[in-house]
């Protein structure tokens, strides 16, 4: 796209005149918005800088601890728009900002100060609200299915003309950039505007599409009319436990460990006991049980077969009350996975962050969540299984509910927080 740019409204001259030196400069540009992927690469894989220029690629997309200006943008913009509160202080963290050479794999990097450490938790923080508040929403997702839905029905009926002339459809313009750049928010209207009755129906095929276009045409009118497919509830899948977890644990049980020698001389035999069942724990939890988990422990996003065979289950899961005359069917269901972390799935990002000290101003360290507070998450990700029903009416939407609190005590999950019941 950014070539594309360039090249269409020949920027490369106005790029020479302000001093940019091409091809270098524009390899540069593009490095910096995909950012550096390998943390630690063999040979320096850029042409744009040299290695000693390495904490550049640190400032648009921070691929090391997520901490970039990107970041900074739509925190600023998205809070003040929703209303809610930016904890984070972008301007604080530049005025700290430090580069220093980071011995542990020689490069430059984008250090900040120890005593900043509690305001990026914020940042990291911030983006997780704002992910619950607005981005992955509960209706805000199922609007995004919807009009993914109406898009591939009417895909065959929206020809964009890119480049040399060629139509691309909704699903292949992205494989024309200058096709690509007129897929704007027109296409909405578009499909709403086309007449399904002008659309050939004289072989089975053609009658397929002109059904498509008139399902495509009703759910983005569903949208319109806030008529969305309604939320029935969600629940969590089961968390297979992560390094950071096994890791946060052995912390705790050191430390309690610790606290029952400090005050020896004061343990009665049931502390004792309880101390000698920690030390167990603390020798049990130990490298044989990391390994038996991998690197990235976090559930994978489950595939669309997947999905397909969760509907067909909540559709069989029939209550004991039974469904009250209501008959449904794996397609009354969606089935939507939101994930929610800190930016670099089941990890802490702080542990990919360095830091420097007033005494030592140009030494960098990594600061580990048990010295900044007992208060920070221990777990930083997790995924909620969102169910829709399709159907709307009170009826429906009720059946739809007992069948998903069925199918949860049927796998072993929680009851959905709506449906949970007073132990």
């Amino acid at each position: 796209m950014f070539d594309h740019l360039v090249e269409s409204n020949n920027l490369e001259l106005e790029m020479e005149d302000h001093g940019l030196i091409l091809p270098e400069d524009m390899d540069f540009i593009k490095a910096m918005i995909e950012g550096l992927k390998d943390r630690k690469p063999v040979q320096w894989p850029y042409n744009g800088r040299p290695k000693e220029k390495s904490f550049l690629y640190e400032i648009v997309a921070n691929k090391s601890n997520g901490i970039d200006v990107d970041k900074f943008d739509y925190f600023a913009r998205d809070c003040y728009h929703l209303g809610m509160k930016n904890n984070f202080d972008h301007l604080r963290f530049i005025q700290f900002a430090r580069v220093i050479k980071v011995e542990k794999d020689g490069l430059n990097h984008i250090c900040s100060r120890d005593k900043e450490v509690a305001n990026l938790y914020d940042m990291f923080y911030t983006r997780n609200c704002l992910h619950r508040r607005a981005c992955q929403h509960r209706v805000n997702t199922i609007i995004q299915y919807m009009i993914a839905e109406a898009f591939l029905e009417a895909d065959g009926h929206i020809k964009i003309k890119g480049s040399r002339g060629k139509e691309f459809t909704l699903s292949t313009a992205i494989d024309d950039m200058e096709a690509y750049t007129k897929l704007t928010d027109h296409v909405f209207e578009q499909i709403l505007e086309l007449d399904e009755a002008k659309v050939p129906n004289s072989s089975s095929v053609e009658q397929d599409e002109a059904k498509k276009l008139a399902e495509a045409k009703k759910i983005l009118k569903r949208i319109i009319s806030r008529d969305h497919y309604r939320f029935l509830g969600e629940t969590k899948p089961r968390q297979v436990p992560t390094r950071e977890k096994i890791n946060g644990w052995k912390e705790e049980l050191d430390q309690a460990r610790q606290s029952d020698h400090e005050f020896e001389p004061v343990l009665n035999r049931c502390s004792m006991v309880a101390a000698e069942a920690c030390q167990n724990l603390y020798d049990n939890i130990s490298e044989p049980l990391l390994e038996r988990f991998p690197e990235e422990t976090q559930p994978q996003k489950p595939t669309e077969e997947r999905k397909r065979r969760w509907k067909e289950e909540l559709a069989a899961a029939v209550p004991e009350g039974g469904d009250g005359g209501v008959t449904l069917t794996a397609e009354d269901f969606v089935v939507l996975v939101a994930t929610f972390d800190y930016g670099m799935k089941d990890k802490d990002p702080i542990n990919n962050v360095y830091f420097y000290n007033k005494i030592n101003p140009d030494i960098a360290f990594n600061i580990t969540r048990d010295q900044v507070s007992k208060l920070l998450p221990a777990c930083f990700s997790e995924q909620l299984i969102r169910v829709y029903s399709k159907k709307t009416d009170d009826q429906s939407v009720e059946a739809a509910r007992n069948h998903l609190v069925k199918w949860c005590e049927d796998k072993g999950l929680p009851n959905p927080q709506s449906r949970a019941l007073p132990q």
